[in-house]
């Protein structure tokens, strides 16, 4: 009997601690219920095309995100920024960022980025890697491509390059490609002929310049003249004086069959493929002057030419260009034909020097020296020989 009544005090002292533990535990969740409840606060938070409220008893917007199950990452765009106090019924947007894989120059980089379009996310991307990023640089997708979730991006680092063709010069900057590569992308060309200046199998480096020489080749007919030669025959008059024609000359004419060659439409070359004559040409025969003495009043003159001239006359004294006293015998010449000092002789007029010169004297002309006025006039102006001594 008095083991049952120790076994039930036992048991009844148990079930008291029991119940003390359980009504600890009650209070305790009780008060920090009561706490949460006062110090909680309730946001709506804009994420994924709805709204969700959300109760935290952080004090910051970043602090509750993180603390959140919305599954937030650094790169995406909170407003108000992640700094901003918790206020209850505050309104926050959410705007998330996609994973993307972003390789520049065979080095791939796994990000994340919160910008809509491709370009704007290589602009992100380039300032927070630190990868400085040129809008010249070649992308694999177009700049203005919206962006989607895992999209692979691929930048090639461009260089500044220089190109000539069609009288063009065209500054920009091309990814690292052969030039055969550089030229198709940009949309030049070649033909069969056209020569480029650096090998086409070539790497372009930074500040390379191509020049695309465009060559044409031509095959052209045409037909010239051949012009005639000309005949001399001795002849017994003056030596100088002009040629008389026996027999006028008449060209011939040949056919030619060319192959022109043009770079950037200059011609560089000629070459004869064929040719024939088709008429050939007459020689023109003249009887030109041999005699190189005339007699005049029973004396015989020797000169070296002759010239055919217009001789005019004049008086009045004085002194001649060289100085000398002008006289009957004295003439004017234009020394380029006739060299004063030289001697001469003047149909019509005799033994002469050539001592003066005038205005008007030029070319094939002469101004004989008379000794009164009246002698002038009575010569006036007439043609005559003039013979060099």
């Amino acid at each position: 009997m008095l083991e049952k009544t120790r076994t039930s005090v036992f048991s009844l002292v148990r079930s008291s601690r029991k119940a003390q533990i359980s009504v600890t535990l009650l209070t305790v969740a009780f008060i920090v219920a009561s706490v949460f409840l006062l110090k909680a606060k309730t946001v709506t938070v804009e994420i994924d095309g709805g709204k969700q409220s959300l109760t935290t008893l952080y004090s910051t917007v970043g602090a509750a995100l993180e603390h959140s199950r919305l599954g937030i990452y650094p790169e995406d765009i909170v407003e108000p920024n992640r700094e901003t106090d918790i206020a209850k019924g505050l309104e926050i947007k959410i705007t998330r960022s996609l994973p993307v894989e972003l390789t520049v120059d065979g080095e791939t980089y796994p990000a994340r980025t919160p910008a809509p379009t491709v370009g704007e996310a290589l602009v992100d991307l380039s300032n927070r890697l630190g990868l400085d990023l040129k809008v010249t640089d070649e992308v694999n997708l177009h700049r203005e491509a919206v962006l989607v979730a895992d999209a692979k991006l691929e930048v090639r680092r461009a260089v500044p390059v220089k190109v000539k063709v069609d009288g063009k010069e065209i500054d920009t900057y091309l990814a690292p490609r052969t030039v055969e590569e550089a030229l198709e992308k940009l949309d030049i060309v070649l033909n069969e002929k056209d020569k480029v200046s650096l090998p086409m199998k070539h790497m372009i480096e930074a500040e390379d310049e191509i020049q695309v020489v465009r060559v044409e080749e031509k095959i052209e007919t045409m037909t010239n003249e051949i012009p005639y030669q000309t005949v001399a025959q001795p002849a017994d008059f003056p030596i100088g004086l002009p040629d008389k024609v026996v027999t006028k000359g008449v060209n011939g004419q040949h056919e030619q069959t060319v192959k022109i060659t043009m770079e950037d439409g200059i011609e560089v070359a000629r070459e004869v493929l064929q040719q024939e004559v088709l008429r050939a040409p007459v020689n023109q025969v003249v009887s030109r002057g041999s005699q190189t003495t005339i007699s005049r009043g029973g004396k015989t003159i020797e000169f070296k030419r002759a010239y055919l001239m217009r001789a005019s006359a004049y008086s009045g004294g004085g002194r001649t260009a060289t100085g000398h006293n002008v006289r009957y015998g004295v003439i004017a010449v234009d020394p380029r034909v006739i060299p004063l000092g030289t001697e001469v002789y003047v149909d019509g007029y005799g033994e002469a020097v050539a001592l003066d010169t005038g205005g008007a004297i030029k070319g094939n002309r002469v101004d004989l020296y008379m000794n009164t006025e009246e002698s002038c006039w009575s010569w006036g102006v007439r043609s005559v020989v003039v013979y060099v001594k």
